[in-house]
């Protein structure tokens, strides 16, 4: 799915072509053709049989693959504990300065999203600007 998503659309020629030159273990034509018959039976794919070779196209974008996935992911791995996965990541992983400021960033964003919205009394004899609504 990473190569289709790259490419945007490929026929089985073209995907193993972008698989990357050092990888030792490609996979056969047919193999290829095969997984991606089943990932079309499977709603994964769009496959334009009017063209010969047939075209094969994402019908999923890769967010939504990956919020699918992440969720599993989280209820399998952390039982549900989102917190448990960030400090896992942190602690396990080489984040650079700038990666923890992103990382900083959205926590502040959802926090900022979270918070009710401020109650700003509205004061119904306040007059209002613009035009006049006055009929005669």
């Amino acid at each position: 799915m990473k190569v289709l998503w790259k490419l945007g659309e490929a026929t089985v020629r073209e995907y193993l072509d972008a698989l990357p030159s050092e990888k030792r273990d490609r996979p056969a034509y047919t193999t290829v053709m095969t997984m991606m018959t089943q990932l079309a039976e499977k709603g994964a794919l769009s496959v334009d049989r009017e063209r010969q070779p047939y075209v094969y196209r994402p019908a999923v974008r890769r967010d939504q693959v990956l919020a699918v996935r992440l969720k599993d992911f989280l209820q399998n791995v952390f039982d549900g504990r989102a917190e448990d996965l960030v400090l896992q990541l942190a602690e396990e992983t080489d984040l650079t300065a700038e990666e923890l400021r992103k990382i900083e960033a959205k926590i502040k964003a959802r926090e900022a999203a979270e918070q009710p919205p401020s109650t700003q009394r509205k004061d119904p004899k306040r007059k209002r600007h613009g035009r006049a609504t006055r009929s005669d």
